[in-house]
Parts: structure tokens; sequence; C-alpha cells
């Protein structure tokens, strides 16, 4: 099973972000979506597939903080 993770993008150079996902940053490409430092995105092997509202950042970070606790 494949999962999309919720991230913070920290900068943008051209078609690659660093995206932060709880204090792991990685590199991600942008080419999909228009992303600005600051947007909070979902990442899936390495693409970043879409910029997500804070609301909905917040709801996923909870989610699979409760999924690791299972």
């Amino acid at each position: 099973m494949c999962v999309a993770m919720p991230g913070k993008v920290l900068s943008v150079e051209g078609t690659i972000a660093i995206v932060d996902f709880s204090g792991n940053s990685i590199r991600a490409e942008a080419g999909l979506v228009s992303v600005h430092p600051g947007d909070y995105v979902l990442v899936h092997a390495g693409c970043i597939l879409q910029v997500l509202s804070d609301e909905d950042a917040t709801s996923l970070a909870d989610l699979f903080a409760e999924l690791e606790e299972l």
C-alpha cells in the first residue's frame, strides 16, 4: 500500500521544493502544481500532488499521529 504524506514547503527552487515532514526535510518535484514556501502539500513518491488547506493538513497530521499510536 502506498500513502501520500502531508508536509510543509520550506523553499522552492525551480520545480524542486524542500518539504518538511515533522522535522525531516526532503526534496520533492513541484512541477505538477504551483507551490510556495509555507504551503501545506500532499506528497507521494517524491512528487507534490496538491496544495492542502491548513485545516486539511492539520486533520491529516492528526490522523497519521493516531495511526502511529496503534
